[in-house]
């Protein structure tokens, strides 16, 4: 069974086995934090994982170097982070490291789970605070708030109070201020 190691930032992973499919389970191995186990989803733009911390997403643009190698990009949603550069290998070959840029840039909030839009809080081209509340969505019989992840300017609304929406499903767009 062939393995999977990558090294994102300081961090260096190990999966048991590749990810393959629009979904399933692995085990990863994180230098010196031990061994997780990872559930995956892809969606469109990349991946979803879940670990007992909890769900995250991340969007993955893939590109070729100048010498003919496959590179990676990660931006995780609802973050301003981005790691660049990042080398993928199979079996024994060898890893190159990752470098982490925090520039800001625009956060786009997704949806962690599916559900229906009860309440927009905000509208376009408002200026809001990280954590200012943004929107109510009711999933699995609760109202949940959701907050921005970031200070910035709302540049778009994608969704309509009353609207069921799936999880990964964009809902709006924040740039940074400047």
């Amino acid at each position: 069974m062939s393995s999977l190691k990558s090294q994102v930032g300081k961090w260096k992973l190990h999966w048991d086995s590749v990810p393959r499919g629009p979904k399933g389970s692995a085990k990863v191995s994180i230098d010196g934090h031990g061994e997780v186990k990872v559930d995956w989803s892809l969606d469109q733009q990349g991946i979803w994982i879940q670990t007992e911390k909890g769900l995250c997403g991340f969007d993955l643009t893939a590109a070729v170097d100048d010498s003919g190698q496959r590179v990676y990009s990660i931006v995780q949603r609802n973050f301003h982070s981005e790691w660049n550069r990042i080398v993928v290998s199979l079996g024994e070959a060898s890893v190159r490291s990752a470098t982490r840029i925090t520039q800001p840039k625009t956060t786009r909030l997704r949806a962690q789970m599916p559900g229906k839009m009860i309440r927009i809080l905000v509208r376009a081209e408002q200026v809001v605070e990280k954590d200012q509340p943004l929107m109510v969505m009711e999933a699995m019989k609760m109202e949940n708030e959701i907050r921005a992840p970031a200070s910035g300017r709302i540049t778009q609304i994608q969704v309509t109070e009353g609207q069921a929406v799936e999880t990964g499903a964009e809902l709006l767009k924040i740039d940074p201020l400047g």
